[in-house]
């Protein structure tokens, strides 16, 4: 606990009534010394007795670099003090924040830009308290740090379907399951015809809903220094794969996420990616990424591929959400 400017300026002006009274009578040193050294006892008292408030910090979502995302202080106990919240952040990610000063308890908030890759950490937070005549001030240090995934970047693959070798979901069509009637919407090219002709109504044949879905595993890795163009490509391969219907599994060095389609796989890989570094995958798959002094290429049936020729613009964040914890 240390004195604010305004508890020095107090203390002065009890020195100055003190000097008065020497010289003019001790009424100047009742006016002005008593209440003053009241408030000076009274602001350090307060602070004493106060507890440490506690700090709660949001996790926002993860997001691809250039997101912004809201993040919120949650500010308790410490009732009747008032207090400047200070928060820092690490690498990878940006900005300056340090809130004006307010009564407890309070809830304040500010905006985090994402940056580089990676598994980013927000935090510490440093609080400063002080009483509520504004004399005496305290620090109070919060060193837990909230992590906060940034993806790579996507950059858009277009027919990442046939470039890649993989055959159209929509075009597996070889388990027939049964036949059914004909409701508005469905294919012409379902309809069975030599059956229609029989029963003078349209039929349709319906197919295994499980053959229709092909899977493919990619496999990506990079040396040292090249991690991040690895992941990058990585992710927006597989992320037009998942677009196109397919089920797809990942190999990284270390990490292997299993087979698997929708959105949910598109998190599981994107969040993997953001974690991933250098170094080699010894197993086969379907497509394999490779990023070293030579370039990012990717690699299927022996076919090698640049990534530079299958990718067009990057995709720029369109949302900018978060999540409470």
């Amino acid at each position: 606990m240390r004195p604010t400017r305004r508890a020095v300026t107090v203390a002065g002006l009890c020195g100055l009534a003190v000097w008065l009274a020497v010289r003019f009578g001790a009424r100047s040193l009742n006016a002005v010394v008593v209440p003053a050294l009241v408030a000076l006892v009274a602001g350090a008292v307060q602070l004493v007795l106060a507890d440490r408030p506690t700090l709660r910090r949001s996790r926002p979502a993860p997001g691809f670099p250039d997101e912004i995302r809201p993040v919120e202080l949650t500010i308790e106990g410490g009732d009747a003090l008032s207090a400047r919240v200070t928060e820092t952040v690490g690498d990878g990610l940006e900005t300056s924040f340090s809130s004006a000063k307010r009564g407890l308890p309070a809830t304040v908030e500010y905006d985090v830009r994402l940056g580089s890759r990676g598994e980013r950490r927000l935090g510490p937070a440093t609080l400063k308290v002080t009483d509520v005549l504004g004399l005496w001030t305290t620090t109070y240090d919060y060193p837990k740090r909230t992590p906060l995934l940034v993806y790579p970047p996507l950059f858009e693959v277009a027919g990442a379907g046939g470039a890649l070798g993989a055959p159209d979901p929509v075009d597996q069509r070889d388990e027939f399951d049964e036949l059914r009637e004909y409701v508005p919407g469905d294919s012409l090219r379902d309809i069975h015809w030599a059956s229609s002709a029989k029963r003078d109504e349209l039929v349709v044949m319906e197919f295994d809903t499980a053959s229709d879905v092909t899977g493919l595993t990619v496999a990506a890795e990079a040396v040292a220094g090249y991690d991040d163009e690895m992941a990058a490509a990585t992710a927006s391969v597989v992320t037009a794969l998942l677009d196109a219907g397919l089920a797809v599994g990942l190999a990284l060095p270390g990490v292997e996420v299993e087979r698997d389609g929708g959105e949910s796989q598109r998190d599981r890989v994107l969040a993997a990616l953001a974690r991933a570094g250098p170094g080699r995958v010894e197993r086969d798959a379907d497509v394999r990424v490779v990023a070293d002094a030579g370039g990012t290429r990717v690699t299927v049936e022996n076919r090698e591929i640049a990534f530079s020729d299958l990718a067009g613009p990057r995709i720029e964040p369109t949302a900018d959400t978060g999540v409470v914890s």
